[in-house]
């Protein structure tokens, strides 16, 4: 595991060495047992190492066999040994027993076909020293994050923004859009990003520049690689034999490390099926970490986890957080995450990181469970919309509305009752998603930057990658809920906060249930197999009987809950106001103070809950304070 840094001169000039120092400091965190450079002429490859495979010799920048392709890379590749097989069948003599090694010797022999041979998670740069090309490729899934800022003389790629941004030249103005994605989902949508010219590379896409030239494009969708053959859906049984077998390969291969490694363990079904298959095939005992609140009740998950952890034996860690630093830890993460990032559940992966980095270097975790098999009780309620369409709309229009309005502590009930009343199912399904609608948007933000977002709205990221899944993916509604998150609300927002969060503690995490296999088998099977009425992850609940113990498979669904509603009425609610109302973040002509005063006022007093809009304004102020205004870096 890597982070990785780049400068290609679009006109031809030579690019100093020296261009990387800073961006490759700024990536310290990512890898700090060792670092490289490599430069000639137009190009400069730089990169900080994390050692997990290959400790001694797996150095990078690293060559091909006959010294064209220079790549850098981060990520795992998780079937190395097989591909490295196949190359040394064909004559390459290798050097490491580096995975890196394998992906660029591939790339020398396959070119972008070797991206379909892949299974793993990556991103890399290959620089072709015959042809003048440099080559950009990011996962299937977008496990690894790749950033991107070029004007019309450079192209500057890193595995962050920060190492971009470690250019005093590169500029750091506020796109709008990228303001309003975060604030109506929480997190930014590739691939804009909060910043005017920097971009995120997509999952599954590639970049080539070649004499001024720049061209991005896919390599891989769902459906190109489907796991079904013979064209027939199979039964619930049989895709459950089928799921059992590619789960328990992708946890196989997962466990291939020169270094410690265990799992993140909540007790819930994803990770808990992990656990289990990890003690299935692990070569010695399972070390296993968990986190919980000193708020404890739903903040608390230690419990259940303890549970699983002496069902299976593994060697158990456990973190109760009871006294942290809100503020410092906050501006910790906000630094770590690059742009404004509003899952607070953030905040405990990054606790859990820096506790398990004492006792190892990788981890496991669950990871994409929902996402694939139907986990979110949103898209139960999704589902049920059709029903609710048919009730006389006084009811829907009115009765309803105004009886969710005396249960001002209601969020969720409160966010299906407002979403049930959209008619078309992409827009529907964007406002489950939505923290600021269009409506309070309009009213948070001044003049000055509505005008900057007429004709805009967010939603269109959702609604395209609805109406996006094709066959041969089986095309009914709930899979195009759960297609529109795995272009989305997974990359952007579950995996960008796993990366962050590990890697800001020199942790490498694993996610077994977003193999690229694992997708291609969750949508050529019909929504009904995941989700019936309120049951929810049914197929995936067959495959695993039998492994886990059975009242895991009955436990009710819990997120990894945080205390922001009682944080932002109490121990936050100080620095919140002071941050929110200051003069500073009134200069900065975003916001609407007013407004920002009411939603504060409304949370503290209880006539709504407003913890997650609040959370996003403190953590875009101070995002701003540490990456406009330079603060502190």
């Amino acid at each position: 595991m890597c982070g990785i840094y780049g400068e290609l001169s679009l006109s031809g000039r030579t690019v100093p060495g020296g261009a990387a120092s800073a961006a490759r400091e700024a990536l310290r965190h990512r890898g700090p047992d060792g670092d490289g450079v490599w430069s000639k002429g137009p190009m400069v490859l730089g990169m900080r190492r994390l050692a997990v495979i290959d400790l001694e010799t797996g150095r990078q920048p690293m060559w091909d066999q006959a010294r064209r392709y220079c790549i850098v890379y981060n990520g795992e590749l998780y079937n190395f040994r097989d591909l490295r097989a196949e190359l040394e069948g064909l004559g390459v003599v290798f050097r490491t027993r580096s995975d890196t090694e394998v992906v660029v010797n591939a790339w020398a022999r396959w070119g972008a076909g070797s991206l379909k041979r892949f299974n793993g998670m990556f991103a890399f740069a290959v620089w072709d020293t015959r042809e003048q090309e440099l080559v950009l490729a990011r996962d299937r899934v977008g496990e690894k994050p790749l950033y991107v800022w070029r004007d019309p003389h450079r192209l500057v790629f890193a595995s962050e923004m920060k190492a971009i941004l470690a250019d005093p030249s590169v500029p750091r103005d506020l796109n709008p859009r990228g303001l309003a994605n975060f604030l109506a989902f929480g997190h930014g949508t590739g691939p804009d990003t909060i910043l005017r010219g920097v971009t995120k590379l997509l999952p599954g896409h590639l970049l080539t520049a070649k004499a001024g030239r720049i061209e991005v494009k896919p390599y891989w969708d769902v459906g190109d690689e489907p796991q079904l053959k013979g064209g027939r859906i199979p039964t619930e049984a049989e895709a459950a034999v089928r799921l059992r077998e590619l789960l328990g390969d992708a946890v196989r291969r997962r466990l291939v490390a020169d270094v410690p490694l265990g799992a993140f363990l909540s007790g819930g079904l994803d990770s808990t099926a992990v656990v289990a298959l990890m003690r299935e095939h692990a070569s010695g005992p399972v070390k296993t970490f968990s986190l919980g609140f000193a708020a404890g009740g739903a903040f608390d998950e230690l419990p259940d986890a303890a549970r699983v952890a002496r069902h299976f034996g593994t060697e158990h860690h456990e973190l109760r957080v009871e006294h942290v630093d809100l503020v410092n830890t906050l501006r910790t993460l906000v630094y770590h995450y690059d742009e404004p990032f509003g899952d607070p559940a953030g905040f405990p992966v990054y606790l859990l990181s820096l506790f398990a980095r004492d006792h190892v270097k990788v981890v496991l975790t669950g990871d994409g469970g929902d996402e694939l098999f139907g986990g979110y009780r949103r898209y139960a309620a999704d589902l049920a919309a059709r029903y609710y369409r048919w009730m006389p709309s006084p009811l829907v229009d009115g009765l309803f509305p105004a009886l969710v309005q005396r249960f001002p502590r209601q969020r969720r009930l409160k966010k299906i009752v407002e979403a049930m009343a959209v008619h078309e199912p992409a827009q529907r399904y964007a406002t489950f998603l939505e923290v600021f609608g269009s409506d309070l948007q309009a009213e948070l933000l001044l003049s000055g930057v509505l005008r900057d977002l007429a004709m805009y709205d967010p939603s269109w990221a959702i609604v395209k990658h609805y109406y996006g899944l094709s066959a041969p993916a089986v095309v009914d509604e709930g899979n195009r809920l759960m297609f529109a998150d795995l272009k989305t609300w997974l990359p952007d927002r579950m995996l960008e906060k796993t990366d962050k969060a590990t890697m800001a503690a020199s942790l490498e995490a694993r996610s077994p249930l977003v193999d690229h296999r694992l997708v291609e088998l969750a949508f050529g099977l019909p929504a009904a197999y995941k989700i019936r009425g309120t049951s929810t992850k049914r197929v995936l609940r067959r495959a695993v009987k039998g492994l886990v113990p059975d009242w895991v498979l009955r436990k009710r669904k819990r997120g990894f809950a945080v205390p922001t509603d009682p944080w932002l009425r109490k121990e936050l609610h100080g620095f919140a106001s002071e941050l929110l109302l200051d003069g500073r973040t009134a200069r900065r002509g975003v916001f609407d103070m007013e407004v920002v005063e009411r939603l504060l006022q409304e949370h503290v007093s209880g006539r709504h809950v407003r913890d997650r809009q609040l959370w996003l304004l403190v953590n875009f102020e101070l995002w701003a304070r540490v990456y406009l205004d330079r603060e502190g870096l």
